[in-house]
């Protein structure tokens, strides 16, 4: 199997995720369930929301080694500018979602056809998850859809570095309520875009410099961010509505109700000051992931990796989040994130990925899995 070749296929499949206008994931979820049975794997395409399923493919293997997990999200982000079009120039794939990441998914499939040809293998299972741009409802459900994992690989653009820490994500909304009025009476009404404001000075007074001393050594300061403001109806009355959406990034190791309760205590000193402020609750809630330093599957991810590169190569931390939010923090799965690609590309207008590194990501994989099944016979 060419997994470039694979990848230029699966990038002309559109997903772009429902939230964001597209068509979902069914028509690449039923593509890959046929490749996959066509390498003998045991293929269940299951809908997690109308037209939006999960395929879970199983690669079954000697029941006395681990069971390992291949995960990659089958979803894109829309993106106006990119065609589904795919362009092969200087060694790299132009697409939407060559990068973020269906490079990964490429490289996972032609990994599982290594395994198939052997025979003694590991257990395999290749999850290609649903709606891990918008929500992350793919790998929550997951969760109950697959038998017991003794590790996972999350694919993701991490330029084949293996990632064993990233942060979480709590997103909410912020709502100001005041009283309209004409402009021109202004003193009859209560500006609600005005209470909204104080909010976003508020959080940023109060909560800005108690996160920025949270650092962690891998993934930096935990952050809080105001990324959007709606308000008003009209530009010649008082506001009686305005919103804020926030997007909370936790630090590993912190509590997303612990991180609620502290935006609660800025809100609450705000009403006793006056104003009509309520958070609602959260559209997303994720813990972060840090795998131990010492855990076999980070130690059989460096050993490939520092194989593969020719030099020693040492687990990482990123500032942004991935489906191992809901594997690790929730499931319990040790999980390492790692895949073919640049972040740097990931959601541009440009997006592409090197020829080279989706090759290597298959080899890499493979090692990882081998050196991890090693480890246990050991």
């Amino acid at each position: 199997m060419d997994p470039v070749s694979l990848l230029e296929e699966l990038i002309g499949i559109d997903s772009v995720n429902v939230s964001m206008g597209g068509r979902g994931e069914a028509a690449i979820a039923e593509r890959v369930g046929t490749i996959l049975r066509g390498l003998g794997c045991a293929v269940a395409v299951l809908e997690v929301e109308p037209g939006q399923p999960n395929v879970i493919a199983t690669l079954g293997g000697d029941p006395a080694l681990p069971v390992l997990m291949l995960q990659a999200h089958l979803d894109t982000v829309l993106q106006p500018m990119v065609p589904l079009t795919v362009k092969r120039i200087d060694g790299r794939v132009y697409g939407r979602g060559a990068c973020d990441t269906k490079g990964s998914l490429a490289a996972m499939i032609a990994a599982v056809e290594r395994f198939a040809s052997r025979d003694r293998r590991p257990t395999v299972v290749l999850a290609g998850v649903m709606d891990e741009e918008a929500f992350m409802t793919g790998s929550l459900a997951l969760l109950d859809q697959i038998p017991k994992i003794d590790a996972a690989i999350v694919g993701e653009p991490t330029s084949l570095v293996p990632v064993r820490a990233h942060n979480g994500l709590v997103r909410f909304r912020i709502v100001a309520r005041g009283r309209s009025a004409h402009t021109s009476r202004a003193h009859l009404g209560v500006n609600a875009v005005t209470a909204a404001a104080r909010v976003v000075l508020a959080i940023e007074a109060n909560l800005g410099p108690r996160l920025a001393s949270r650092l962690h050594p891998l993934t930096g300061a935990a952050l809080v961010t105001p990324s959007v403001i709606r308000g008003g109806s009209a530009v010649n009355l008082v506001p009686e509505w305005c919103e804020i959406e926030v997007d909370r990034r936790l630090a590993p190791g912190e509590d997303p109700q612990a991180a609620l309760a502290e935006i609660d205590a800025v809100l609450e000193e705000l009403r006793a000051a006056g104003d009509d402020v309520v958070r609602e609750a959260p559209t997303a809630l994720k813990p972060g992931l840090e795998t131990p330093a010492d855990h076999p599957l980070i130690r059989a991810a460096e050993a490939a990796a520092t194989a593969m590169a020719g030099r020693p190569v040492t687990a990482i931390g990123v500032p942004y989040g991935t489906d191992a939010a809901n594997l690790s923090g929730i499931g319990g799965i040790p999980c390492v994130v790692l895949g073919p690609g640049s972040i740097d590309q990931a959601h541009s207008a440009n997006e592409w990925i090197a020829v080279e590194e989706v090759e290597r990501a298959v080899d890499l994989y493979v090692c990882v899995i081998d050196e991890f099944v090693a480890g246990a016979d050991r």
